[in-house]
């Protein structure tokens, strides 16, 4: 692929990371009006579907990310992608972020960028990989019981993700992979300028952030969105 090619389907990507966007957001009002009438069964079903709709904005921002123009040659791209196809998401997040990284430095030299990288992988496998997986069941039907990879028994601990999941931690893991990906923006597209600029301000965003929502549960969403109702 040339520059411009590779620049065609960064625009298109740009489109379908926006549209998903929105469709989130149209998916957390419904389930607001399902709280609301304490229609628990329509909370639960919407409920797998945002979180189905949040991985496919995630996969969909990754595309965008690595097609960034004057970011990755084309060989990079590619070998991102396999690395991803063969081993999975967080794979393809890591050899994105470790390729991007040379840019700017050694993380063997430098410890700064070392330590950059290391909460850069740590946000990856917390708020993108780790969902991915519970994503996967869903896409295989696997909405109340998961089984394990052959389809031979259940799998305990990944039916208990499936049953914990929920709408506020959906939409917390998209404000926080938004803001992950300012960072990684700036990383692939400027690691000399923009990512050392605006790194030290997004991260404390993002922790910020982390800060206000720790306590944000779905129990208090329901006690306001209901309460709120019974005003009106």
């Amino acid at each position: 692929m040339t520059p411009a090619e590779i620049e065609g389907i960064y625009i298109l990507q740009s489109e379908n990371v926006r549209h998903l966007g929105k469709v989130l957001n149209a998916l957390n009002r419904d389930i607001n009006r399902s709280i609301e009438q304490s229609n628990e069964f329509e909370l639960q079903y919407r409920t797998k579907i945002i979180a189905f709709v949040y991985s496919a904005w995630s996969e969909a921002q990754f595309v965008q990310i690595i097609h960034t123009p004057r970011g990755f040659y084309y060989p990079e791209i590619n070998d991102i992608k396999n690395e991803k196809s063969s081993n999975g998401v967080f794979a393809g997040w890591k050899l994105m972020l470790e390729k991007a990284m040379t840019r700017v430095g050694d993380t063997s030299l430098r410890q700064d960028l070392s330590d950059r990288l290391t909460k850069l992988l740590e946000i990856t496998d917390e708020y993108i990989g780790e969902p991915s997986i519970v994503r996967n069941k869903i896409a295989h039907g696997q909405w109340i019981n998961v089984l394990n990879r052959h389809n031979t028994a259940k799998n305990d601990a990944l039916t208990n993700q499936l049953t914990a999941l929920d709408p506020v931690l959906v939409m917390k893991r998209k404000r926080i992979h938004q803001l992950f990906g300012f960072i990684v923006r700036d990383l692939v597209q400027s690691p000399l300028v923009g990512f050392h600029r605006h790194y030290w301000t997004n991260i404390v965003e993002l922790e910020s952030f982390l800060n206000r929502s720790k306590d944000w549960t779905l129990e208090l969403k329901k006690l306001k969105l209901q309460a709120n109702r019974r005003r009106t």
